[in-house]
Order: structure tokens, then C-alpha cells, then sequence
């Protein structure tokens, strides 16, 4: 999400742009970031590449076209390397970038397992991304009414960075209910149109995936958020999941499950706005 913004504000991309690879799409070789073109040179957009996680294709926007300072840059933007307040202690997300091209592509393509980020986090991104680019802090308590009926607390939602562009975080919307709807989460939000509930929002998101370092499980994660048709609900959600020897619920399965039970909760005339 992070590096795709970049490349749609300083890169000049869009949805659309076509962008290039060799070798397969999950792998990340040094031999895959030279900017060759030959016969086995595939071509896929923007909006492509990210629905279906090509790991070449950001390894290449991180080392080629972006950079250090940039990708720095957004990362501290989307709110790595700082403390965000919260009711309870929240370990601030860790991005590190070194001077070396390669290692520019593995952080833009999320390839390594020295960036960090919590769960909170990765719902505090989202809902940037629906909140035309601006990033908010987390809140645990909305309101609080004493004995009498009285209002004595009423949170409001206070801005962390304006992280992108209103008109970038619309392009990176098209990227994720892209993912969504063709790309790699495709498989679990499948048939949402026969769900009474389902089929009255539009979905997008990310999913990615790495093993900790001692290969003992494997993180799966869903970052992403639904949004009423007809209305003004939405919902930022992140889930991240630590399968053992066998894969088990995905994330995505357990977002679908938490998108059906919060909007079938809602009354049917809700239009009022979710601000997180």
C-alpha cells in the first residue's frame, strides 16, 4: 500500500500504468530488478501487480524509480517509526532502509522480516485509505454516559498526517477492491453478491504473507475495509494470523466474518459514517 502510494504521487503512475517483470512473482532475485526487456518479459498494470502481490514489480518501484528518501518518507507518512497514542501501550511499527538498492526492493515489496507493524496499525492504513489519505489516531472508549443519561465523554477523532492525497488514496482504492475482486483475496469474498448482507458493500484490500524467522509459523494477513452502496457505513479492519504446521482460517475468512457481523448488525437506516 505503502509503496504504491509513492510511485502514484512521485512516480506519475496510476492504476492503469504498465509496468514490467521477468521470472516468476513471488520471488524476489537481484537478477529480477535490472530493467531488461526481452521475450519473456511480462507486462501487467499497476492495478495488476498489486491485486496479485508481484513481488519484482515493487522490488523494481522500490529500487529503481523510488529510492531511500522516498520510500522513507512514506513510510513515516503512513506512521512507521513513530509513537501512536492509543488507551493502551502500542509498540510503534519499525521500518528500516539501508543504502543498498536491494534492500530498497525488499522493504517496497514488503519481502523481509525486518519490518514491523501492528495489527492496529495495519487498520489505522486502511482506514486512511477510505478516509481520503488521512491518517487518524485509534480509539477504544466513543462516548461515555453517566447514571443520569448525561454525556460526560464524546471522543473525537484526532489526525495523525495527512499521508497521500485525497486523489491518490482514490487510485489506491482501486487497487484494493481490485484484490478483492480478481486478485489474491478473491477466493473468500467470491459469491458476496447472494449475501443478504455482503452484497451491499464494496470491499477492498491486501493480504501478504512470511514465515517468522525461526520457520515455525506463518503470518497471514488482511489488511482492508467495506463500505456501504448505499450509505455512508465503513469499516477498517486488520487481521493477522499465525498458522503452525497446517494453514488453517485465513485472514481473509475471519475479515469477511467480522465485515457480515458488524454491518448485519447496524440498523437498516444507518447512513451515519464510521470515522474508524
Amino acid at each position: 500500500i505503502i509503496t504504491a502510494a509513492a510511485a502514484v504521487e512521485k512516480g506519475g503512475l496510476d492504476s492503469d500504468s504498465t509496468l514490467t517483470f521477468n521470472g516468476r512473482k513471488h520471488t524476489l532475485y537481484k537478477s529480477q530488478l535490472k530493467e531488461k526487456i526481452n521475450k519473456y518479459t511480462n507486462r501487467i498494470s499497476l492495478r495488476d501487480s498489486f491485486a496479485q502481490s508481484v513481488n519484482p514489480v515493487f522490488g523494481k518501484l522500490g529500487a529503481l524509480r523510488l529510492g531511500k528518501q522516498i520510500l522513507d518518507t512514506y513510510a513515516q507518512a503512513f506512521g512507521f517509526n513513530r509513537s501512536i497514542i492509543f488507551e493502551l501501550p502500542l509498540v510503534p511499527s519499525s521500518f528500516e532502509i539501508e543504502d543498498e538498492p536491494y534492500q530498497w526492493a525488499e522493504v517496497a515489496s514488503g519481502f523481509n522480516q525486518d519490518t514491523t507493524i501492528s495489527p492496529i496499525h495495519g487498520a489505522l492504513i486502511a482506514a486512511a485509505v477510505i478516509n481520503d489519505g488521512q491518517m487518524y489516531e485509534p480509539a477504544i472508549v466513543d462516548r461515555i454516559i453517566d447514571e443520569t443519561g448525561q454525556e460526560r465523554y464524546q471522543n473525537q477523532p484526532q489526525m495523525i498526517d495527512q499521508a497521500v492525497s485525497p486523489s491518490t488514496s482514490h487510485i489506491i482504492r482501486d487497487l484494493m477492491e481490485t484484490t478483492v475482486r480478481s486478485g489474491t483475496a478473491r477466493k473468500q469474498f467470491r459469491r458476496t453478491d447472494r449475501d443478504k448482507v455482503l452484497s451491499g458493500l464494496t470491499f477492498g484490500g491486501k493480504t501478504g504473507s512470511i514465515n517468522n524467522r525461526g520457520n515455525t509459523a506463518r503470518y497471514d494477513w488482511f489488511v482492508g475495509y467495506a463500505a456501504q452502496k448505499e450509505g455512508h457505513q465503513q469499516l477498517a479492519i486488520c487481521v493477522m494470523v499465525a498458522h503452525e504446521e497446517y494453514i488453517g482460517t485465513r485472514a481473509t475468512a475471519y475479515a469477511r466474518m467480522a465485515f457480515k457481523k458488524y454491518f448485519g448488525s447496524l440498523p437498516q437506516n444507518s447512513t451515519v459514517a464510521a470515522s474508524q
